[in-house]
């Protein structure tokens, strides 16, 4: 393997988060790496909520990582509703997650349809999300098409799900390529999905190279003709 594919092997390596790999195959291979190109990996990794490889890296780098940065990151991780990072973060750090903030980090996840990060942050702060949030939840979901966590938000909820929300849902799905969650949400509502849809839908699975998804779209629009 030549230079040139050693650096791009190392690159890789790099981008993924693999730090120590990369600085392995490096005094392997005699391939420079300098320690202000590695700093800049460690701070994309912690700006991409990749707080452990961070560490990793800073360590097999010998480059000093301060315990006020990466509690700096966790803050930011809960502010901009990274739950999981700040919660692997937080273990790494040692920073306790107040209760408050997890509650209200939790609210804002849920009311931007954010579901699963949003359910975590409660269970953290040990409550329960209050139906109006969780309903909330669903109905984003649902407009953005995103059928199964808008469906368990309603469970949740103890809600059963508005025909409306189920057929917007549905068209999204349709319309973003996605015909088994669309023809899902329309049977879920007991509507029939209209052939112009389909059509479009299969016209862009097509479009898009998956075939069976284009497949299934053209059935469900042949058989609303029967």
């Amino acid at each position: 393997m030549g230079e040139e594919k050693f650096i791009i092997y190392i690159k890789e390596r790099l981008e993924a988060g693999r730090m120590p790999e990369a600085i392995e195959i490096s005094e392997a291979t005699g391939v420079p790496l300098s320690k202000e190109e590695l700093k800049g990996y460690i701070h994309k990794y912690l700006e991409n909520g990749w707080i452990s490889r961070a560490v990793a890296g800073s360590k097999a780098a010998g480059i000093e990582l301060p315990k006020e940065v990466l509690t700096g990151y966790v803050n930011k991780y809960l502010d901009e509703g990274q739950i999981y990072s700040a919660i692997e973060g937080s273990k790494i750090t040692g920073t306790p997650l107040l209760k408050d903030k997890l509650i209200m980090i939790g609210r804002e996840c849920l009311l931007q349809g954010k579901l699963y990060p949003g359910m975590e942050a409660y269970g953290l702060a040990d409550e329960t999300p209050p139906e109006e949030e969780l309903i909330t939840c669903g109905d984003k979901c649902f407009s953005d098409g995103q059928l199964y966590p808008g469906l368990e938000a309603y469970k949740k909820a103890n809600r059963t799900p508005p025909e409306e929300g189920l057929i917007t849902c549905g068209d999204k799905c349709f319309d973003e390529g996605f015909p088994s969650p669309g023809l899902e949400a329309y049977k879920i509502a007991n509507k029939i999905p209209p052939k112009e849809i389909l059509r479009e839908c299969g016209e862009t699975c097509l479009h898009q190279g998956r075939h069976d998804d284009a497949r299934k779209a053209f059935v469900a629009a042949q058989r609303t003709e029967e």
